[in-house]
């Protein structure tokens, strides 16, 4: 079988986003003092995307990433659109790099004004590429995907620097959308573990978690919220 330049170049990508990830500080992981969620429980792990945003070599890998994946999959768009509030300046990079047009969209509408959720522009008939820092259970995606279509837009791709890799991509798919990502857990893990970031044992608390989340929060005797 022939080697696929095209998916090895995007897996030496998602490594060398992982590592700088890590590098950055965005990825942090605590067994201490695990960190609490948005949605209420908690994680010995935490990825914060926005540190990267002023790094020009992650914004130029992310760029470069956006375009073979697109590419790739051939993905057909005329926009990019971030949502409020991260994933804005990933949106403005890909569609300065790419040359595509730039929106984003409000988490809520303002009191005032004409309270648009899609600021941009005319968003009727464009095809969209939702992008995000970063996906969990991809809750607040449906979101903005719905404001874009309110909007007149449509949007069959979502994609992200990093995946948590914890039901976003199968709750996407159930309403028709397509997830793509730079890079995710498993690299960020196999990097952390390949370059002896951290002690095998914190990794190994994390695979736990990854898991087994509810497992995890009652043995770390946390509440689990469903």
């Amino acid at each position: 079988m022939a080697l696929d330049l095209n998916v090895l170049a995007l897996n030496r990508l998602k490594e060398a986003a992982a590592l700088l990830l890590w590098e950055s500080g965005a990825v942090k992981i605590n067994l201490e003092k695990p960190f609490k969620l948005a949605s209420g429980n908690f994680s010995p792990i935490y990825v914060n995307c926005r540190q990267v945003i002023s790094n020009p070599a992650m914004m130029s890998l992310f760029i470069t990433a956006t375009k073979m994946i697109l590419d790739n999959n051939g993905v057909e768009v005329d926009a990019f659109a971030g949502g409020e509030t991260a994933g804005i300046p990933f949106s403005a990079y890909a569609a300065h790099g790419l040359g595509k047009s730039a929106f984003y969209v409000r988490k809520a509408k303002k009191g005032y004004g004409i309270a648009n959720l899609v600021e941009g522009g005319n968003a009727e008939g464009k095809r969209f590429v939702l992008i995000e820092d970063l996906i969990t259970d991809a809750g607040s995606k449906l979101h903005f995907i719905e404001a874009i279509g309110a909007a007149g837009g449509t949007v069959k791709s979502v994609l992200v620097l990093f995946d948590r890799l914890q039901g976003g991509e199968q709750l996407l798919k159930s309403h028709g959308i397509d997830l793509y990502s730079v890079s995710d857990m498993n690299a960020a893990l196999e990097v952390a573990e390949r370059e002896n970031i951290f002690p095998e044992s914190s990794l190994k608390s994390v695979k736990q978690y990854l898991a087994n989340p509810r497992g995890w929060h009652k043995d770390n005797k946390l509440e689990f919220i469903e």
